[in-house]
C-alpha cells in the first residue's frame, strides 16, 4: 500500500502533475463506455431526470387509455382481489367499446377462491343440496377465460431472479424474427416468471413482461424485450401493438453493439444495446384515466376506448402499485407503459446511440489534453476562467441535444471529469511552485547560516540560547515535594523549541514547553522572545495558565512579519496539594505516568497554536495528581524523529517505552532512557527537528 501511495504521489509531483492527470483522463475515457460503473452515475441520472423535468414532453396523441381499479371502484365493489366474474364483466364491457387491444397489468397465478366449487370445498358443513348446486355453477376462471378468448387481451407476467414454487421456467409468447445475430445474449435475463393460470394463458391473445428495473427507486427504462431462459419475451407495450395490428411476429434487429431496434411491420423502435428503452415522460394527466367503476356502470365516453390500446391496472393508493418517474412524480406503474406507447405514436424517443459515448470521449480527450498542454503554463486566474467557460458550455449543450434530438448527452460526467483533471493539474502546479519556493528559501537560509557560521555568530547564538534555559539539576536543590528534569537538543546550532520552569511562590511551580514552527535563526529568535514574554507576564501579572496564554498569544501576534506560530503546553502545579492546572495551545498532550502503571495522554488537544488567531481563549483544565505521578511533556521532534529508512519514531514506540520502565525511574533517568532510545532508532540519520523533553514528578506534600 505504501508503495502504491508513493507511486501516486510521484505521478502528481512529476512534470507538474501531467502523468497523474493523463492516467485519470484515460480512466475517465474508459468509464464513459461503462456508465453504470462510473462514480458519477448518480449525477448522470440526475441530469437525465432534469432534462425531462425542465423540458417535458408534450402529449400530442392519446393512443392508450388506462382503466384504473381506483379508490372509487374498491369502495363500490369491495377490496381486491375481486371475483373473476366481475373482472370478466369489466373486460366484456371494455370490449363492447371496440378497443384495439386490452392489456392486463395484473397476474392471476392461482385459481379464483370465490368460484362456487371452491366455496363448496371450503365449507364442509354446508348442506349437500346447496353444495351440489354450487358445484354445478360455472367456474369463475373459465368464465373469465371465455371472455378473454373473445377479445384481443394481453396478460402480464413478472420476471423473477430465481425459481420459486409459484413460478415457471417457460411461458407462451409471440414469435420473434431476429436478424443480425443472437439477441438473447444482450437482453435482460430472467430465470423464471410468474404468470397466470393455464386456462387464462391459453385464452389470451398474448403474454407480456411487466417488470422494469428500478434505478435508485426511479423507473427510467423499460426492457422492450427480455428473455426467460433462452426464449425472447416482449414487454407489455410492444405486445399490445402486435396484437392490435394483427402481425404474427415481432422483429428484432441485432448489430455489432447489441440490439439495434425492435419492430412490428413498418414500425421500428430504436433501443439501447440491451434491448431497453428510455421512457420520455410527460406530466401526469388525469385524462389518461377512466375508472373501472364508470366502465361497469356504463358512464364512459366511448371515444376514450374505441380503437385505443386499453390497459387495465391498479391506481388505488391502497394497492401499492405506484412508481417514481424520471420527473419525480409518483404514478401508477401501468402509466409507465402508457407513456411509452405515447412515445411510440409521437415518435418522441430518448436515445443514447452507440456513437454518443464516442462523442463524449472525444470532448473529454480534447479538453483534457488541452489542459494537460496549456494549464501548467497559464496563470491560475486565466486557467480558472477557461475551466468555468467549458463547464458553462457543457450543460446547455446537453439540454440542446435533448430538446432537438432526444439525445441523453452525459454532460454531468464530463463536467466532473474535466474539473477533476483541471483541479489535479492546478493543484500539482501549486505544489511544484511551492516546492521550488521552499527550495529557494532553504538555499537562501543555508547560505545565510553558512555565512553566520564563518563569523562564529551561530555558535555564540547557541551558547546564549541554551544558557538562557534553567538547569534542572541546580534549580531546586532542597526541594522534596517534586522532581524535575528537562533537555533541549536543537536540530541545528540554534532551534525553535523552548522550556522553562520556576516557582511562582512557595507552593506553586510553573513550567512550560513550546515549539516554534520552523528551525534555525528565525525560530530561535522567536523562541527567545516567547520565553521572555511568558516569564514576564507570569511573574508580573500572576494570572492563571489560561489567561497567561491568552495574553501571550495577543502580544506576540501584534508583530509577527514572518507569520511564525508557537505550540505550547503550560501548567501550574500546586506542590503541596498535587492539583495541576494546565492549558494546551496546539501542542501534543503530555503523558501522565501513574505510580500504579497507568499511562495516558491528558485531555485538551485540538486547540490552535499561538499566533494563528490574535483573539483566542485557551481552555483551562484541572486535575488531581497522586503522589508519584509524573507528567511527561515532549515536542514533536521526538515522535517525528526519522531513521534512514524514512520511518518515524512515533507515539506507539514512545508509549510502549514509558509503559515498560517510566514508573520505576526518576525523571532524570527517564530523560536519559528516552534520549538513548531515540538516538538508537535514528542511527546515522541526520536530526530533522528540534527535540525537547520535560518531566515533572509530584512526590507529595512536605512532611510536617
Amino acid at each position: 500500500m505504501r508503495r502504491l501511495i508513493n507511486f501516486l504521489l510521484l505521478l502528481f509531483r512529476t512534470r507538474r502533475g501531467r502523468p497523474a492527470a493523463l492516467v485519470m483522463l484515460l480512466c475517465f475515457a474508459v468509464l464513459q463506455f461503462y456508465p453504470d460503473l462510473s462514480p458519477f452515475r448518480t449525477l448522470r441520472l440526475a441530469l437525465f431526470d432534469a432534462y425531462q423535468t425542465y423540458l417535458p414532453r408534450a402529449r400530442n396523441s392519446a393512443p392508450a387509455t388506462i382503466v384504473g381499479i381506483d379508490e372509487a371502484s374498491l369502495k363500490l365493489f369491495g377490496q381486491w382481489p375481486w371475483p373473476r366474474t366481475r373482472l370478466a364483466l369489466l373486460i366484456e364491457r371494455i370490449a363492447s367499446y371496440q378497443p384495439a387491444a386490452i392489456g392486463l397489468d395484473m397476474i392471476m397465478p392461482e385459481p379464483d377462491r370465490s368460484s362456487p366449487a371452491r366455496i363448496a370445498e371450503s365449507l364442509p358443513q354446508l348442506d349437500p343440496l346447496i353444495r351440489q348446486r354450487l358445484v354445478l355453477l360455472p367456474d369463475n376462471d373459465k368464465t373469465l377465460a371465455a371472455v378473454i378468448a373473445k377479445s384481443p387481451v394481453v396478460l402480464g407476467v413478472a420476471g423473477f431472479e430465481q425459481e420459486t414454487l409459484s413460478t415457471s421456467l417457460t411461458m407462451r409468447t409471440a414469435p420473434f424474427i431476429v436478424k443480425g445475430g443472437d439477441a438473447v445474449r444482450y437482453v435482460r435475463h430472467f430465470p423464471a416468471v410468474l404468470k397466470s393460470i393455464p386456462d387464462l394463458e391459453e385464452a389470451a391473445s398474448g403474454q407480456a413482461l411487466l417488470s422494469a428495473d428500478l434505478e435508485r427507486g426511479v423507473v427510467r427504462r423499460l426492457p422492450l424485450i427480455a428473455s426467460v431462459g433462452q426464449t425472447l419475451v416482449p414487454s407489455l407495450s410492444i405486445e399490445l401493438l402486435r396484437v392490435a395490428s394483427g402481425h404474427p411476429a415481432i422483429e428484432v434487429e441485432v448489430s455489432s453493439h447489441g440490439i439495434a431496434s425492435v419492430g412490428i411491420g413498418d414500425l421500428r423502435i430504436p433501443t439501447q444495446a440491451n434491448g431497453q428503452v428510455w421512457v420520455n415522460y410527460s406530466p401526469f394527466l388525469s385524462e389518461r384515466y377512466v375508472s373501472a367503476a364508470d366502465i361497469l356502470a356504463g358512464r364512459v365516453n366511448p371515444e376514450l376506448i374505441k380503437q385505443k390500446l386499453v390497459l387495465v391496472g391498479f391506481t388505488g393508493l391502497g394497492l401499492m402499485d405506484y412508481q417514481t418517474s424520471a420527473r419525480g412524480e409518483r404514478i401508477p406503474g401501468i402509466e409507465v407503459h402508457v407513456q411509452f406507447l405515447e412515445n411510440i405514436f409521437d415518435q418522441h424517443f430518448l436515445q443514447r446511440p452507440a456513437w454518443l459515448p464516442l462523442l463524449e470521449v472525444a470532448i473529454l480527450l480534447f479538453f483534457g489534453l488541452f489542459f494537460l498542454i496549456t494549464l501548467p503554463n497559464l496563470k491560475p486566474r486565466l486557467s480558472t476562467i477557461l475551466a468555468a467557460i467549458i463547464a458553462v458550455l457543457l450543460l446547455p449543450m446537453g439540454f440542446l441535444l435533448y430538446h432537438t434530438n432526444g439525445l441523453l448527452f452525459d454532460a454531468a460526467s464530463l463536467f466532473m471529469e474535466i474539473n477533476i483533471i483541471f483541479v489535479s493539474l492546478l493543484g500539482s502546479s501549486f505544489i511544484e511552485s511551492d516546492r521550488q519556493h521552499r527550495i529557494a528559501k532553504k538555499a537562501l537560509q543555508l547560505e545565510r547560516e553558512a555565512a553566520a557560521r564563518v563569523a562564529g555568530e551561530l555558535d555564540a547564538a547557541r551558547r546564549i540560547q541554551l544558557g538562557s534555559l534553567p538547569q534542572p539539576a541546580t534549580a531546586f536543590p532542597d526541594e522534596t515535594r517534586f522532581e524535575l528534569d528537562a533537555v533541549l537538543k536543537p536540530a541545528r546550532e540554534v532551534g525553535g523549541d523552548l522550556y522553562d520552569f520556576y516557582m511562582l511562590d512557595e507552593h506553586r511551580l510553573f513550567f512550560i514547553v513550546g515549539d516554534v514552527a520552523g528551525k534555525g535563526l528565525p525560530a530561535s529568535l522567536f523562541m527567545v522572545m516567547t520565553k521572555a514574554l511568558v516569564k514576564s507576564i507570569v511573574l508580573s501579572e500572576q494570572l492563571d495558565v489560561s489567561l497567561t496564554l491568552n495574553r501571550v498569544n495577543e502580544e506576540i501576534s501584534r508583530e509577527n512579519p514572518e507569520m511564525l506560530f508557537v505550540t505550547a503546553f503550560a501548567a501550574i502545579l500546586d506542590v503541596e496539594s498535587g492539583v495541576l492546572e494546565y492549558c494546551i495551545a496546539g501542542h501534543d498532550a503530555p503523558w501522565l505516568v501513574g505510580t500504579d502503571g497507568t499511562l495516558y495522554q491528558l485531555d485538551g488537544e485540538g486547540t490552535l497554536p499561538m499566533c494563528i488567531m490574535d483573539k483566542y481563549d485557551y481552555p483551562l483544565r484541572r486535575m488531581q495528581l497522586t503522589a508519584g505521578d509524573s507528567i511527561c511533556v515532549i515536542t514533536d521532534g521526538i515522535t517525528e524523529a526519522m531513521n534512514t529508512n524514512g520511518e518515524l519514531y512515533g507515539k506507539i514506540r514512545l508509549t510502549k517505552l514509558l509503559e515498560r520502565k517510566a514508573m520505576l525511574l526518576s525523571p532524570s533517568d527517564i530523560t536519559v532512557l528516552l534520549l538513548d532510545d531515540v538516538n538508537n532508532f535514528v542511527g546515522e540519520a541526520e536530526q530533522s527537528d528540534d527535540l525537547t523533553l520535560l518531566i515533572v514528578r509530584w512526590c507529595g506534600r512536605r512532611a510536617a
